[in-house]
C-alpha cells in the first residue's frame, strides 16, 4: 500500500546533511512469517497488541536532485514497539563495557575440545588486546602451541546496521558518479 495508506506507520528517523537525507520508514507487516512460533505465543502477542510486526526501509537521497543513492530493507520485524527496534544505544553501551573489560581481540588455543566453541579455559591470555596486530605480536612471542585470534563477540543492532549499509551503498554510488566525466555540449 502507498505511504499514505493505512499500512504506513511513519518515519522512524531522519538524518540530513547539506546534500543528503537518510530516512528510515516503517510499514505494518501483515504477512510476517511465523513458522518459528511453535507455541503460538508470538501470534497471540501480535493479535493482542503486545507485539507489532513491521517492515523497515532506509534510503539515502541526494537532496538537490532527489536521486536515491542507497537503500536497505528489512522485513519480518517483530518487537514490542518501534522504539525497541531502534534502540541501538543499549547495544553500544554493552559493547563498550565488554571491550573495556575483555579487550577487543582474544587469543585461544587452536586445538580446543570442541572446535566451534570458545570457552574461558581455552584462552591463552586472560585479557585481550585492543588491536589485532598487538594480539598477533603477543601470541607469536609468548605461545608454544597453535593459536587462533578472534574478535570479541558483540551485540548488533538491525537499526544501526541498516543505516550503515544504506550509507555505504550511497558512498559507492557517489564515488562511481564522481568518476564520470561529461564533455561540454
Amino acid at each position: 500500500m502507498s505511504r499514505r495508506g493505512q499500512d504506513y506507520i511513519g518515519n522512524i528517523r531522519t538524518f540530513e546533511t547539506e546534500n543528503f537525507k537518510v530516512s528510515v520508514d516503517a510499514d505494518y507487516d501483515y504477512d510476517t512469517d511465523l513458522s518459528f512460533d511453535d507455541t503460538g505465543e508470538v501470534r497471540r502477542k501480535l493479535e493482542n497488541g503486545d507485539f507489532v510486526a513491521f517492515q523497515v526501509s532506509c534510503t539515502v537521497t541526494h537532496k538537490p536532485t532527489g536521486t536515491e543513492l542507497g537503500a536497505d530493507y528489512l522485513g519480518g520485524c517483530i518487537y514490542k514497539s518501534i522504539e525497541e527496534f531502534q534502540d541501538h544505544r543499549a547495544c553500544g553501551r554493552q559493547n563498550r563495557r565488554r571491550i573495556r573489560r575483555e579487550g577487543k581481540w582474544q587469543i585461544y588455543r587452536k586445538n580446543r575440545p570442541y572446535e566451534s566453541c570458545l570457552s574461558r579455559k581455552d584462552k591463552l591470555r586472560k585479557r585481550g588486546f585492543a588491536t589485532k596486530e598487538r594480539a598477533e605480536s603477543w601470541a607469536a612471542a609468548n605461545t608454544t602451541e597453535p593459536y587462533q585470534i578472534f574478535e570479541s563477540g558483540t551485540c548488533g543492532s538491525y537499526f544501526a546496521d541498516m543505516i550503515h549499509s544504506a550509507i555505504a551503498e550511497a558512498r559507492k554510488q557517489v564515488h562511481k558518479l564522481n568518476g564520470i566525466h561529461l564533455r561540454a555540449a
